[in-house]
């Protein structure tokens, strides 16, 4: 097993401890982030939105969601309710590699699965357990959007809960 390999099977190691459920990608990204950082790679904390399919292409009729999705939209009623109660609004938290342009989100297992419990069909090849590739070499059809203003509120989050050594200046 080559390094990549051994820092995969610690990042598994660390996320089996959470509830094997989705809805965790803030805690997902801060021990990936965690893990990176004690593997010497500089990694970043991104939250924006994230796109899926959940359909294959050739069922785009023009009209239909063909996607999943975890949307920021701060101003939103649902985002603001989301955050008053002490939950993240709707987002999505994901690790960026800053030397190497890459991006890494071990909650992909959880996206067919979420869309399901919502009552959407998935008909798309099912995602994969996590992605881990250069930023400009996501599978098809996939978008992830960070957003400077997510992120700053993943961080500050992720500050109080656990006050990170990765979130501390060098």
């Amino acid at each position: 097993m080559g390094k990549r390999g051994k820092i995969i099977a610690e990042i598994e190691r660390a996320i089996a401890r959470l509830d094997d459920r989705p809805g965790l990608c803030l805690y997902y990204a801060h021990h990936t982030a965690a893990v990176l950082w004690r593997h010497g790679i500089r990694a970043v904390i991104q939250a924006g939105s994230l796109q899926w399919p959940r359909l294959r292409r050739e069922e785009d009729d023009g009209a239909i969601n063909t996607h999943f999705a975890y949307e920021w939209t701060p101003t939103s009623p649902e985002s603001a309710i989301s955050v008053a109660i002490g939950n993240l609004p709707e987002m999505h938290v994901w690790v960026g590699i800053v030397d190497r342009q890459e991006l890494v989100d071990f909650t992909t297992r959880h996206l067919k699965a979420s869309a399901q419990a919502l009552g959407m069909t998935w008909t798309a090849a099912d995602p994969p357990a996590y992605l881990w590739r250069p930023a400009v070499a996501l599978p098809d059809w996939v978008v992830y959007r960070p957003n400077r203003d997510a992120s700053i509120y993943a961080c500050l989050l992720l500050k109080r809960l656990f006050d990170p050594i990765y979130l501390k200046r060098a």
